[in-house]
């Protein structure tokens, strides 16, 4: 994929950079990145594609995780989307202010807040919605 079709312009192009992270191809997913990204995750604040990686890599040695878009919103260089994470740890891992215990599986609803550059993902912001899933239901 060249660097040109690494951009997010509508939800497709988030579904494919989605699919990339569920599907582990870290070097495609930070692609989509600006170099000068910041990722807040837990008490770790990432600031380069490469750290992203390196974090995603070594975390799914633990746990299993997969995400699927919900709902979004596009206006311009802002991208608001609904996210669902399932995780499914098979070892504990209890760090980076993160926690998730093996038989423990952790269903998440996420509202991120993407901020683009030239098409590029500069900024992620994310919070957890303590509500249910089905409040997303049309």
């Amino acid at each position: 994929m060249s660097d040109s079709e690494s951009r997010v312009r509508t939800r497709a192009d988030l579904e494919a950079y989605i699919g990339h992270f569920n599907a582990k191809r870290y070097e495609q997913q930070i692609a989509y990145y600006a170099p000068d990204v910041i990722y807040k995750v837990g008490s770790l604040t990432l600031t380069s594609p490469r750290q992203i990686a390196d974090f995603y890599v070594d975390f799914h040695q633990y746990v299993k995780e997969n995400v699927e878009i919900v709902q979004t919103a596009i206006d311009g260089d802002s991208i608001g989307v609904v996210l669902h994470a399932i995780f499914e740890p098979f070892k504990d891992y209890v760090r980076n202010g993160l926690s998730f215990k093996v038989g423990t599986t952790t269903d998440i609803v996420s509202f991120v807040f993407y901020r683009l550059k030239d098409g590029k993902i500069h900024r992620i912001r994310m919070t957890r919605y303590t509500g249910s899933l089905s409040d997303f239901d049309n």
